[in-house]
């Protein structure tokens, strides 16, 4: 690691931002959990199937950084990958604004810059490749998407194909324009069956899925990252979602090669699914039952199965591994700064609480050094984290 590129680590570090150059440092204490996203990546990347993992863990203890080693690992075995983080903004309830935020964060291997546009580079409007695209999106999809996809490919104004593949992106197109697009490029009107967005977006990631596919990748990885969110949501809302987690679960919904993966704080069990008294378990079956949804009942029980058969719990990290990634930590930041970083890590390690999350042992590790850097010698202080504030504490004291 050259001297510069050590100092950006040791940035990410001091700002306890996760990154996926981070995660292919700093992967220990993983490799059993990594095992098996690896098998699981290969059946996808194999037999182009349809498969999905719940990672939990404890505040702090690297849900993000894992889903940073899996996004790492993902591209160097020839998977497109989403990275998508869940907020107020892009709760799971709204496929609308889920797929328009995958789409932002998507990321094709031997390209920097995210988007679907390479995608659709190179690919002849008048191909075997194409009409195979197009084949599969006239038999199995709305019919808007196929008009979309056609006069993208075909139409020879490059203000409307802007137009069109911001419509891909998730910026939707109203109908009209639309059909004066297809009549400005075929000369001949357009009739199309309704669309909304409600109850036909997830045609557009079933498009995205075969096009990754369908373009020589091996598959679409998803990561879907504070999944905790839906504790924020009304319990109509949950249901949603819980509809909507089914969806990226279970072939039958139309997914081609899609490796879909949440992360969520393990409180979201505790104090919202399985909980003893008003759990989502009964909640949300009752509300569906009240409002006529009683068919949807049996898939939301599944869902609730699926996290509770399909998770990866990502424990505290052991003493000798965590002592590992200090040492590398302290080893990044001699490099970064050129200087003798001091060996014995239990001077540093020693005032620390053992029951920190690994995140602000990391961060305090990183400030004790910068101290002691600065000042040619050990520090004279007594290292105080302060208690992190947990999302829900955030929201209740705001």
């Amino acid at each position: 690691m050259e001297k510069f590129e050590a100092k950006q680590v040791i940035e990410y570090l001091r700002s306890g931002v996760s990154s996926r150059r981070l995660s292919s440092l700093f992967s220990y204490g993983r490799e059993a959990a990594l095992e098996r996203v690896s098998r699981d990546l290969k059946r996808v990347k194999a037999e182009g199937s349809v498969l999905s993992l719940v990672v939990k863990g404890n505040f702090g203890n690297g849900k993000t950084h894992f889903l940073n080693i899996i996004f790492k690992q993902a591209e160097e075995m020839n998977f497109a990958v989403s990275f998508v983080p869940l907020s107020r903004e892009t709760p799971f309830d709204r496929l609308d604004r889920l797929y328009r935020r995958a789409v932002a964060g998507l990321f094709l291997p031997g390209y920097a810059q995210p988007g679907l546009t390479p995608l659709l580079e190179g690919l002849r409007p008048d191909s075997a490749e194409a009409e195979e695209i197009l084949g599969y999106t006239g038999r199995n999809l709305h019919p808007r998407l196929e008009a979309i996809l056609r006069n993208y490919l075909e139409g020879g104004d490059a203000y409307n194909q802007h137009i069109l593949l911001s419509d891909l992106a998730g910026d939707f197109v109203p109908n009209a324009q639309l059909k004066s697009i297809h009549r400005l490029n075929f000369g001949k009107p357009l009739s199309l069956t309704r669309f909304t967005v409600k109850e036909n977006i997830f045609d557009y990631f079933r498009l995205l899925a075969y096009l990754i596919r369908a373009r020589g990748y091996a598959g679409w990885v998803i990561l879907f990252d504070e999944f905790e969110q839906l504790m924020y949501l009304g319990v109509t809302a949950r249901a949603n979602a819980y509809l909507n987690a089914a969806r990226f679960m279970s072939p039958s919904y139309g997914l081609t090669a899609a490796y879909t993966v949440f992360a969520a704080s393990a409180n979201l069990w505790s104090e919202l699914i399985w909980k003893q008294k008003n759990s989502d378990y009964d909640v949300v079956p009752q509300k569906l039952a009240a409002r006529g949804r009683e068919h949807e009942i049996p898939t939301v029980r599944e869902v609730f199965g699926h996290f509770l058969r399909d998770n990866l719990f990502l424990d505290t990290l052991s003493t000798f591994d965590t002592r590992r990634l200090l040492q590398a930590v302290r080893d990044c930041h001699a490099r970064a700064y050129s200087w003798p970083a001091p060996v014995d890590l239990d001077q540093i390690t020693g005032n620390l609480p053992s029951d920190r999350p690994l995140r602000t042992v990391i961060r305090a590790v990183v400030e004790y050094l910068d101290l002691q850097y600065l000042y040619g010698e050990r520090p004279e202080i007594t290292v105080a984290v302060p208690e992190e504030i947990l999302p829900d504490e955030a929201a209740a004291g705001a």
